[in-house]
Formats: structure tokens, sequence, C-alpha cells
């Protein structure tokens, strides 16, 4: 998971090189009910990456369980999980809420999110979050039935 950059953190990405990389035992403590709950974990640490993409470089700082990590594949492998997590999340969005008991309704309620989310994936996934595509789509809808 991605790990807040508290000054801890920021420390030690400001002691790496540009493109530099590293992992570090990290102890914590956490207070939850007044309970001290003590731990550690791995954080993989990356200085300035180029993201492909964007074009930029970014400093990243991971939390992990894992004690063996391959820190020159991370981060395609989170982000790889965080798309997955994207499409659960996405299909939370696009779920029409239906207290009919009719099943004609139901499915077609169904067959319409999966409709919507197809066309998203498919058409405009790189250009707008979900909710801004269905904002979209209601608002052009909204302008057609409005036209004189």
């Amino acid at each position: 998971i991605f790990v807040k950059k508290d000054s801890k953190i920021k420390k030690e990405l400001e002691s790496l090189k540009e493109s530099e990389k590293k992992k570090i035992t990290y102890c914590f403590k956490l207070n939850k009910d007044m309970t001290v709950i003590k731990g550690e974990t791995t954080l993989a640490l990356l200085k300035q990456i180029l993201d492909k993409k964007s074009q930029k470089s970014f400093d990243w700082a991971f939390a992990t369980n894992q004690e063996e990590i391959n820190l020159d594949t991370i981060i395609p492998s989170y982000k790889r999980r965080w798309r997955i997590e994207t499409g659960f999340r996405v299909q939370d969005e696009a779920r029409i809420s239906s207290k009919s008991k009719d099943m004609k309704i139901r499915y077609f309620f169904f067959a319409y999110e999966q409709v919507l989310q197809l066309l998203w994936t498919a058409l405009y996934k790189e250009e707008a979050p979900f909710k801004q595509f269905l904002l979209e789509i209601y608002e052009l809808a909204n302008a057609r039935y409005h036209e004189p």
C-alpha cells in the first residue's frame, strides 16, 4: 500500500540519490482504543522514478508485508493491483439500486450498468474517471432532451 510521506519517510527519501531504490524495516506504534500496538513492516522507497506515461518523476513509498520484494518490478506490480481494485470500485459505482422484485427490470438495470462500464473502459478510461464520464453522459442526454 502507499505510505503517507511523513517527516520520517521524507527524510529517508531525501537521503536517496535520483533513481535510487531501497527497502527498510519500519517499526511503528499504533494507539487504538487505549491500546498500544507495536509492529514492523517493510518499506520500499524509490526516489524520482520516471513514469513513462506522464513523463514525470515521482518519489514512491510502499508498505508491504513481504520481506522479499523486487524493487525493479514493484511499481508495475502495484499499478496492476490498483487497476484491479479500481475495477471493483467502478463496478460498485455503476451498480443501479432497485427495489423491484421483477427479474426483467433487475436484469435490464444490470445489463445497462454493464454497458456503461464497458463504454467507459473501452473509450474513456484514459480520459476521465468513471463518475465524470457518467455526469458527462447525463449532461449530454439532458441537453439533447431539452433541445427545441
